[in-house]
């Protein structure tokens, strides 16, 4: 294993980016796709926004899920995580392929219909922790 260690947390989202975006470069190369699964929260700011950055990304060929979603809180509320991955993962990148967890929704309905398209084919890389 190697450990990297960071001076600043945005140094740290620059290095996991760059990081990231070979992996899916190298990934699509293979595969001609890749499956992801992005998680969310503060720690995920500086990575986002360096992963979104890098040029020569084909993002039409990335599949994303999700991995969690507050039940009964609406898309537009400022906490919500479909919003959240809206803005800083969909949106600049133009991924048109991607599941949400409907909040809003029957959750069991939710959970059976996103775990049938992941269960689909295998996830290449997921995003979580950064």
């Amino acid at each position: 294993m190697t450990i990297k260690v960071f001076q600043h947390s945005g140094d740290l989202g620059v290095a996991a980016g760059a990081a990231a975006a070979a992996l899916l470069r190298e990934t699509i190369s293979k595969q001609g796709q890749a499956r992801i699964i992005a998680a969310t929260g503060a720690s995920q700011f500086s990575f986002l926004k360096a992963l979104t950055e890098f040029q020569n990304l084909d993002w039409a060929a990335v599949e994303m899920f999700h991995l969690d979603e507050y039940v009964g809180l609406p898309i537009t509320h400022p906490a919500s995580f479909r919003r959240y991955l809206l803005e800083r993962l969909i949106q600049p990148t133009g991924i048109s392929r991607y599941h949400f967890l409907d909040g809003e929704g029957d959750p069991w309905e939710a959970c059976r219909s996103v775990g049938a398209e992941l269960a689909a084919a295998p996830i290449d890389v997921a995003f979580v922790g950064i």
